[in-house]
């Protein structure tokens, strides 16, 4: 690889990186898109600045090389602000974002001012067990928002995470790549690591661009009407949330039904909606609702010669992908093979016995 084909690379992730950032700009004033913004930004910056050094850097200058690798370590930190926000929304506070950023920026200072290769190799140290340590504790994590999820949406289009296991898989190869190339200058392993670092980054721009931002539902503080006091007994709390399930309201066959929403229908909060869900019921709000949603299908199924993905749709499905596993994980078989069956409709909450 020639220094040309390099400027080329890094001329290429200058307009990617600031297209993304002016996209993500656009696309809301929500947090995640706010700190992918500003981390396209930093990103961007650094790749200018490294179509003014690179050819020095590259020709032997082992000291810049370095100084410009440690500059640009402060964006590490910034990946973990956007893996956080993913799996716990609304939990990041200013003080712990400095904290976060505090060694980024103290280490390669240090490193510019003493010209200390241990201080260096401590930098890049450090970044990697940090880059790694998140991208496991992102692994482990995703479950547990997943749970969260089932607890306040009745669907997971656009909001699971399940895209994101493949991007970190994918992101220790490029971690892996880059603490190599923070020791060796070679034209070939920047070429490598920056066309392999775009590739990734398109895929996760894309996903983040449709993920559906969930703070409202999962942060964890609650809004002032929220933290006031239950004014529905749980009795007539569950008089309230079976009549909207029963056949003269049909709650259910709103395909974006979310917990909030019941909520406000029945005069109370999420946090005593949310109990009766799982305590009461000894089921998630998103199990409760699609057990509903799949009875209805049944008898759909049963009873006319709609399409498959028709008596999804009409089932308050949010798409056929979803219908199909739902459906198969609650009856044991997908929508056509029961249609070929005859069986039984599935036992609903407000039909059991």
């Amino acid at each position: 690889m020639t220094i040309d084909d390099l400027f080329f690379i890094y001329g290429l992730c200058v307009m990617f990186y600031f297209m993304t950032a002016w996209m993500f700009w656009r696309k809301n004033s929500d947090r995640l898109s706010r700190l992918v913004m500003l981390l396209m930004l930093t990103i961007g910056l650094q790749s200018v600045k490294d179509l003014f050094f690179i050819r020095k850097s590259l020709a032997g200058d082992e000291w810049l090389w370095q100084a410009l690798t440690a500059a640009d370590m402060v964006a590490v930190p910034m990946y973990a602000f956007i893996l956080i926000e993913l799996c716990r929304p609304g939990v990041l506070r200013l003080r712990a974002m400095v904290l976060h950023m505090a060694p980024f920026v103290l280490l390669p200072a240090v490193f510019i001012m003493s010209g200390s290769e241990a201080v260096y190799m401590a930098n890049v140290a450090y970044a990697g067990i940090y880059g790694f340590w998140y991208a496991i504790w992102t692994l482990r994590e995703i479950p547990n928002y997943h749970r969260k999820l089932k607890e306040q949406y009745s669907f997971e289009e656009n909001i699971n995470l399940n895209w994101l296991r493949v991007i970190l898989l994918s992101f220790f190869v490029i971690l892996s790549i880059w603490l190599i190339d923070c020791t060796v200058i070679s034209f070939l392993l920047e070429g490598t690591y920056m066309v392999v670092s775009l590739a990734l980054w398109m895929f996760f721009s894309y996903f983040l661009y449709r993920h559906e931002q969930a703070m409202s539902g999962l942060e964890g503080c609650v809004s002032r009407n929220e933290a006031e006091p239950e004014t529905v007994a749980p009795n007539e709390l569950h008089v309230r949330i079976e009549s909207l399930f029963s056949d003269e309201h049909r709650i259910y066959l709103n395909s974006h039904l979310k917990l909030s929403d019941i909520a406000r229908m029945v005069g109370s909060n999420r946090t005593y909606v949310s109990d009766f869900f799982n305590r009461a019921n000894g089921q998630t709000f998103y199990e409760y609702v699609n057990r509903y949603r799949v009875d209805y299908a049944c008898g759909l199924l049963r009873n006319t010669d709609k399409s498959v993905e028709a008596v999804g749709e009409e089932s308050g499905f949010s798409s056929r992908s979803n219908f199909f596993r739902v459906f198969s994980n609650m009856m044991g078989l997908t929508p056509s093979e029961y249609r070929r069956s005859g069986n039984e409709p599935v036992s609903v909450p407000g039909n059991a016995d």
